[in-house]
Protein backbone atom coordinates (compact mmCIF):
# COMPACT_ATOMS: atom_id res chain seq x y z
CA UNK A 1 0.00 0.00 0.00
CA UNK A 2 1.55 3.50 -0.64
CA UNK A 3 0.98 4.81 2.95
CA UNK A 4 3.73 1.72 3.73
CA UNK A 5 5.62 3.17 1.49
CA UNK A 6 5.11 6.39 2.59
CA UNK A 7 5.79 5.72 6.20
CA UNK A 8 9.22 5.62 7.13
CA UNK A 9 9.02 3.51 10.18
CA UNK A 10 6.42 1.35 8.95
CA UNK A 11 8.28 0.81 5.62
CA UNK A 12 11.30 -0.29 7.51
CA UNK A 13 9.04 -2.82 9.59
CA UNK A 14 7.53 -3.58 6.34
CA UNK A 15 11.53 -4.31 4.70
CA UNK A 16 12.47 -6.34 7.74
CA UNK A 17 9.53 -8.70 7.70
CA UNK A 18 10.54 -9.37 3.69
CA UNK A 19 13.92 -10.03 4.22
CA UNK A 20 12.92 -12.57 7.17
CA UNK A 21 10.18 -14.09 5.04
CA UNK A 22 13.00 -14.54 2.37
CA UNK A 23 13.50 -17.87 2.16
CA UNK A 24 10.06 -18.64 2.64
CA UNK A 25 8.53 -16.53 0.18
CA UNK A 26 11.33 -18.19 -2.55
CA UNK A 27 10.80 -21.78 -1.66
CA UNK A 28 7.13 -21.17 -2.18
CA UNK A 29 7.15 -19.17 -5.42
CA UNK A 30 9.44 -21.67 -6.76
CA UNK A 31 6.71 -24.29 -5.83
CA UNK A 32 3.78 -22.87 -6.72
CA UNK A 33 4.67 -20.26 -9.57
CA UNK A 34 8.40 -20.02 -11.43
CA UNK A 35 11.99 -18.33 -11.17
CA UNK A 36 11.10 -15.58 -13.29
CA UNK A 37 8.15 -14.82 -11.60
CA UNK A 38 8.97 -15.71 -8.19
CA UNK A 39 12.28 -12.70 -8.89
CA UNK A 40 9.89 -10.44 -10.33
CA UNK A 41 8.04 -10.25 -6.60
CA UNK A 42 10.92 -10.30 -4.78
CA UNK A 43 12.49 -7.32 -6.54
CA UNK A 44 8.91 -5.33 -6.23
CA UNK A 45 9.35 -6.23 -2.45
CA UNK A 46 12.55 -5.37 -2.01
CA UNK A 47 12.53 -2.61 -4.12
CA UNK A 48 10.58 -0.32 -1.68
CA UNK A 49 13.37 1.37 0.07
CA UNK A 50 14.53 3.28 -3.16
CA UNK A 51 10.48 3.63 -4.05
CA UNK A 52 10.40 5.73 -0.06
CA UNK A 53 13.09 7.54 -0.63
CA UNK A 54 11.79 8.80 -4.08
CA UNK A 55 8.11 9.44 -2.57
CA UNK A 56 9.71 11.09 0.08
CA UNK A 57 11.53 13.31 -1.62
CA UNK A 58 14.90 12.87 0.20
CA UNK A 59 18.41 12.34 -1.62
CA UNK A 60 19.00 8.09 -2.21
CA UNK A 61 21.85 7.33 0.15
CA UNK A 62 24.43 5.71 -1.12
CA UNK A 63 23.70 2.44 1.46
CA UNK A 64 20.62 2.04 -0.40
CA UNK A 65 21.48 2.40 -3.95
CA UNK A 66 24.21 -0.46 -3.14
CA UNK A 67 21.78 -2.56 -1.47
CA UNK A 68 19.57 -1.72 -4.47
CA UNK A 69 21.70 -2.73 -6.87
CA UNK A 70 22.96 -6.14 -5.35
CA UNK A 71 19.63 -7.47 -4.72
CA UNK A 72 18.37 -5.52 -7.94
CA UNK A 73 21.69 -7.49 -10.21
CA UNK A 74 20.72 -10.89 -8.74
CA UNK A 75 17.08 -10.83 -9.00
CA UNK A 76 17.47 -9.71 -12.52
CA UNK A 77 19.40 -12.69 -13.33
CA UNK A 78 16.95 -14.78 -11.87
CA UNK A 79 14.34 -13.18 -14.52
CA UNK A 80 16.30 -12.85 -17.33
CA UNK A 81 17.72 -16.28 -16.60
CA UNK A 82 15.64 -18.31 -15.18
CA UNK A 83 18.30 -19.89 -12.89
CA UNK A 84 16.74 -20.82 -9.66
CA UNK A 85 20.77 -20.35 -8.37
CA UNK A 86 20.51 -16.57 -8.91
CA UNK A 87 17.40 -16.34 -6.02
CA UNK A 88 19.95 -18.83 -3.78
CA UNK A 89 22.95 -16.83 -3.86
CA UNK A 90 20.88 -13.15 -3.02
CA UNK A 91 20.86 -14.11 0.94
CA UNK A 92 24.80 -14.03 0.34
CA UNK A 93 25.01 -10.85 -1.47
CA UNK A 94 22.62 -9.42 1.38
CA UNK A 95 25.63 -10.82 4.07
CA UNK A 96 28.26 -9.28 2.15
CA UNK A 97 26.55 -5.65 1.90
CA UNK A 98 26.09 -5.48 5.25
CA UNK A 99 29.79 -6.78 6.19
CA UNK A 100 30.62 -4.00 3.76
CA UNK A 101 28.80 -1.51 5.46
CA UNK A 102 29.99 -1.99 8.91
CA UNK A 103 33.69 -2.39 7.59
CA UNK A 104 32.97 1.06 6.04
CA UNK A 105 32.16 2.79 8.61
CA UNK A 106 35.10 1.82 10.64
CA UNK A 107 37.44 3.86 8.71
CA UNK A 108 38.75 7.59 10.12
CA UNK A 109 36.76 10.44 11.10
CA UNK A 110 33.36 7.99 10.90
CA UNK A 111 31.43 6.77 13.67
CA UNK A 112 30.72 2.36 13.47
CA UNK A 113 27.63 1.83 13.09
CA UNK A 114 27.05 0.07 16.26
CA UNK A 115 27.87 3.57 17.80
CA UNK A 116 25.36 5.20 15.44
CA UNK A 117 22.57 2.77 16.69
CA UNK A 118 23.91 3.37 20.66
CA UNK A 119 23.43 7.23 20.33
CA UNK A 120 19.94 7.01 19.10
CA UNK A 121 19.18 6.07 22.69
CA UNK A 122 22.48 7.79 24.19
CA UNK A 123 23.42 10.52 22.37
CA UNK A 124 25.37 11.61 25.75
CA UNK A 125 27.26 8.20 24.76
CA UNK A 126 30.81 7.91 27.49
CA UNK A 127 34.08 6.84 26.12
CA UNK A 128 34.02 3.79 27.46
CA UNK A 129 30.81 2.88 25.60
CA UNK A 130 32.18 4.17 22.57
CA UNK A 131 35.35 2.26 22.41
CA UNK A 132 33.09 -0.61 22.62
CA UNK A 133 30.93 0.04 20.31
CA UNK A 134 33.66 -0.06 17.63
CA UNK A 135 35.30 -2.98 18.94
CA UNK A 136 31.76 -5.01 18.92
CA UNK A 137 31.73 -3.30 15.00
CA UNK A 138 34.70 -5.32 14.27
CA UNK A 139 33.03 -8.23 16.49
CA UNK A 140 29.96 -8.15 13.64
CA UNK A 141 32.13 -8.45 11.46
CA UNK A 142 33.05 -12.07 12.05
CA UNK A 143 29.80 -12.98 12.88
CA UNK A 144 29.15 -11.98 8.68
CA UNK A 145 31.93 -13.54 7.72
CA UNK A 146 30.45 -16.80 9.48
CA UNK A 147 26.75 -15.80 8.19
CA UNK A 148 28.12 -15.11 4.61
CA UNK A 149 29.82 -18.83 4.50
CA UNK A 150 26.42 -20.37 6.17
CA UNK A 151 24.38 -18.75 3.08
CA UNK A 152 27.40 -19.56 0.61
CA UNK A 153 27.16 -23.27 1.48
CA UNK A 154 23.32 -23.20 1.46
CA UNK A 155 23.63 -21.84 -2.11
CA UNK A 156 25.03 -25.17 -3.19
CA UNK A 157 22.36 -27.40 -1.14
CA UNK A 158 20.72 -30.33 -3.03
CA UNK A 159 17.33 -29.23 -2.82
CA UNK A 160 14.97 -25.67 -2.33
CA UNK A 161 13.95 -26.88 1.22
CA UNK A 162 17.06 -27.59 2.69
CA UNK A 163 18.22 -24.01 1.81
CA UNK A 164 15.27 -22.16 2.84
CA UNK A 165 16.24 -24.28 6.26
CA UNK A 166 19.60 -23.00 6.36
CA UNK A 167 19.05 -19.35 5.25
CA UNK A 168 16.27 -19.26 7.08
CA UNK A 169 15.89 -20.33 11.14
CA UNK A 170 19.53 -21.91 11.06
CA UNK A 171 20.78 -18.40 9.91
CA UNK A 172 18.92 -17.24 12.09
CA UNK A 173 19.37 -18.90 14.80
CA UNK A 174 22.99 -18.19 14.40
CA UNK A 175 22.54 -14.66 14.19
CA UNK A 176 20.13 -14.24 17.25
CA UNK A 177 22.19 -16.55 19.63
CA UNK A 178 24.97 -13.67 19.09
CA UNK A 179 22.40 -11.14 19.39
CA UNK A 180 21.42 -12.49 22.78
CA UNK A 181 24.54 -13.21 24.34
CA UNK A 182 26.19 -10.20 23.40
CA UNK A 183 23.10 -8.19 24.79
CA UNK A 184 23.53 -10.25 27.98
CA UNK A 185 27.47 -9.24 28.38
CA UNK A 186 26.71 -5.51 27.54
CA UNK A 187 23.89 -5.23 30.69
CA UNK A 188 26.47 -7.35 33.39
CA UNK A 189 29.33 -5.07 31.95
CA UNK A 190 27.72 -1.11 31.97
CA UNK A 191 25.35 -2.23 34.97
CA UNK A 192 22.85 -0.18 32.57
CA UNK A 193 19.70 -1.47 33.24
CA UNK A 194 16.20 -0.49 31.57
CA UNK A 195 13.39 -0.83 34.75
CA UNK A 196 10.49 -1.13 32.24
CA UNK A 197 12.48 -4.02 30.28
CA UNK A 198 11.29 -7.45 32.14
CA UNK A 199 14.61 -8.94 30.79
CA UNK A 200 16.37 -6.61 32.58
CA UNK A 201 14.95 -7.15 35.22
CA UNK A 202 15.44 -11.22 35.10
CA UNK A 203 19.27 -10.44 34.93
CA UNK A 204 19.50 -7.76 37.11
Amino acid sequence: PLEVIRSEPMGRIFDAVVLALYPLIVLLGLTYLDVRWTALLLAVLLGRRLVAQVFGSRETSIPVLIQVAGTGALLGGAAWSGSELFLRFTPFGISLIFFFQFAASLRAGSAPIIERFARLARPDLPPENVAYCRRLTKIWLAVFVGNSALVLGAAFAPDKATWALLVGPVSYLYLGVFLSAEYVYRRFRFQEWNPKNPIDRILR
